[in-house]
């Protein structure tokens, strides 16, 4: 039977469907409980359990758990399975020591009088069928190969490679097919099929051995070449094939030129593309020289540590704030996933939020909803959902367009009366005058807290929210880093160590040792800004 009654899993794209089937608040990267009876059938976590012969315990696979108990009715260890086995043996045929070989003997004597293999009437048809194919009731395939090459080739021991290449010889005049015009253009003729057959949206026209021609998809319908190596990268990529389109040196230039594109679409100021010279030798993608801000493409594949050093975009973040511009880093997951976010932050950074509400006009409520926190913050903010202790809200028209949670800090050893301001934002696309400020000073009011601290994402963040709260600025940390799994940044507490021993890793290997195994490899952001308020009580 099974001891767990709950098992933790973490969500990936090959679960989630089938959990969130099963009525679970399921998203990408989360580690949540589930019911051991809502596993898959198939399902390879561990899980413990007993045998229902002699009660010791196991732990093992939830699959093989099942293959068990599906072929004996009831779990029975190893051990036990020889007791099953005697008592089977028992019931079918009146022996626990039953031996399927001597029942084989047994059968054979009632039928033949011996064992079949030894009888003279199964030799006399084998030599009966040799006699009849071959000609030879003594046939023996060696000797007859070395027969048959004597025949054919005149020697006994002939060789088929020294044979190929006289054939071609005298067929072609040359000692290999594979430089003969003729067997070239078949094999030619027959990748490029294979390849048209397998990529037929892309136009082929021409197979090269090293580049293949295409027509683009684009409404111009211009002809491409593209080298071997880089069509089979871009598609593995999921990045625009066409070289001209997307010049080859800029695996992801596809997507900055949408973004680009976006930008010129917002705002009508000098935009500068690609540059070396503002942080030389480092490349900016986007650059607006009136604004003094800056917009860098961060492809999950290329930028993560296999190709780039861990603190890359937090050099590229520092050089462009010593200079006065703010770096605002868009990776290439929450572009294709959360574009309404990343569009409308770019948005607030030009200064072209539309919509504008007053926050004094809004109702502040504080929120027992989380349901409503979840989904307001995954499509709202960047970094989405966050389990958090206080949730208040602004409404509008019992809407809700601002949304500020707290948690208790999570450091050891700190009182009750510390918290961490967790998450901040407003409904996309809206402008909420003075709407952190209330919210900041409702909870300040209600829940009289003696410090608080705060962090600030320097990839799309220099921390001037928190300053207008009157936080003070006290540090920075590290790059933070996040695990890529099939092309999404997913949180590293998911992967823990402990974690990943539970799921049946090998304990001796340190945690990036098991994901670098995996081929899942780490993403490095540009770290963070603290800041910090220090209250007193209300007397």
């Amino acid at each position: 039977m099974i001891i767990d009654k709950n098992i933790d899993i973490t969500i990936t794209v090959r679960n989630i469907t089938y959990y969130k089937s099963k009525n679970y608040d399921a998203k990408l990267g989360d580690n949540i409980t589930v019911n051991i009876s809502d596993l898959h059938l198939g399902s390879i976590c561990k899980i413990n359990v007993q045998c229902d012969n002699c009660n010791c315990d196991k732990h093992m696979e939830y699959r093989l758990y099942n293959n068990n108990l599906k072929k004996y009715g009831i779990y029975y260890c190893n051990k036990c399975k020889n007791i099953k086995s005697k008592k089977t043996k028992l019931e079918n045929y009146g022996d626990e020591n039953y031996n399927n070989m001597e029942q084989n003997k047994k059968t054979c004597i009632e039928k033949y009088g011996g064992h079949y293999n030894k009888l003279d009437e199964f030799k006399h048809k084998i030599k009966k069928t040799k006699l009849k194919i071959y000609g030879d009731e003594n046939y023996n395939n060696m000797e007859q190969n070395k027969k048959t090459k004597l025949k054919i080739y005149g020697d006994e021991n002939y060789n088929n490679m020294e044979q190929n290449k006289k054939t071609c010889i005298e067929k072609y005049n040359n000692d290999s097919v594979f430089n003969v015009d003729e067997i070239r253009k078949k094999i030619y003729n027959s990748r490029k099929n294979k390849l048209i057959n397998n990529y037929k949206s892309y136009n082929l026209i021409d197979v090269d051995y090293e580049k293949y021609t295409y027509i683009c998809n684009c409404e111009k319908n211009h002809i491409f070449e593209i080298p071997k190596t880089i069509f089979y990268n871009r598609i593995k990529t999921n990045t625009t094939l066409c070289t001209i389109c997307n010049p080859i040196g800029f695996a992801y230039s596809d997507k900055e030129n949408i973004i680009c594109k976006f930008i010129q679409d917002n705002y009508n100021d000098v935009i500068v593309q690609n540059s070396r010279n503002i942080i030389s030798p480092y490349e900016l993608d986007i650059f607006l020289p009136d604004l003094k801000i800056a917009f860098e493409f961060n492809g999950i594949y290329w930028h993560n540590e296999i190709y780039k050093p861990n603190n890359y975009h937090l050099n590229k973040t520092e050089l462009c704030e010593e200079k006065g511009i703010q770096l605002i880093h868009i990776y290439e997951d929450d572009w294709l996933h959360k574009q309404n976010i990343v569009k409308s932050i770019i948005l607030n950074k030009l200064g072209k939020t539309e919509n504008k509400i007053f926050a004094r006009i809004c109702e502040i409520r504080q929120i027992d909803d989380n349901s409503l926190v979840r989904s307001f913050l995954d499509e709202n903010h960047i970094q989405g959902f966050i389990g958090s202790k206080i949730k208040v809200g602004l409404f509008y028209n019992n809407e809700l367009v601002s949304l500020m949670v707290f948690g208790n800090r999570r450091v050891a050893m700190t009182s009750g009366d510390e918290y961490e301001l967790l998450r901040f934002c407003n409904k996309l696309n809206i402008n909420i005058a003075g709407g952190a400020s209330r919210l900041f000073k409702y909870f300040i009011n209600n829940y009289n807290p003696t410090k608080i601290i705060a962090y600030a994402d320097r990839s799309t963040s220099q921390g001037k929210l928190y300053e207008t709260l009157n936080f003070k600025f006290i540090g920075k940390t590290t790059p933070n880093y996040y695990y890529v799994v099939d092309g999404i940044k997913q949180n590293r507490f998911n992967f823990r160590k402990d974690i990943l021993i539970k799921q049946g890793f090998d304990p001796n290997k340190t945690e990036h040792q098991i994901m670098l195994d995996r081929k899942i490899f780490k993403i490095y952001d540009s770290g963070d800004l603290i800041f910090n308020l220090c209250l007193f009580p209300n007397i």
